[in-house]
């Protein structure tokens, strides 16, 4: 089964802490808003470091985190 990052669920998360652009999370996390775009628009499966900042800024558990970044890829049969 091939893994992705639920982007709806990261996209929640950003909105339950107030953070609005890309540009704000990219401050917070001092990853690239470029890679972030990416990453939430669902084109790219972060990387290990940037999954790390991503959780480390949006202040999310390591159980909250791997449902979020190992979602199964329901769209693959």
């Amino acid at each position: 089964m091939k893994r992705r990052t639920n982007t709806t669920e990261l996209r929640k998360l950003m909105a339950e802490k107030g953070i609005i652009t890309v540009l704000e999370l990219s401050e917070i996390t001092g990853i690239n808003r470029r890679t972030l775009g990416k990453v939430l628009r669902g084109e790219i499966q972060p990387s290990a470091d940037v999954m790390y900042k991503l959780a480390e800024g949006l202040e999310i558990s390591p159980e909250i985190a791997g449902k979020i970044f190992f979602a199964e890829d329901l769209r693959i049969a």
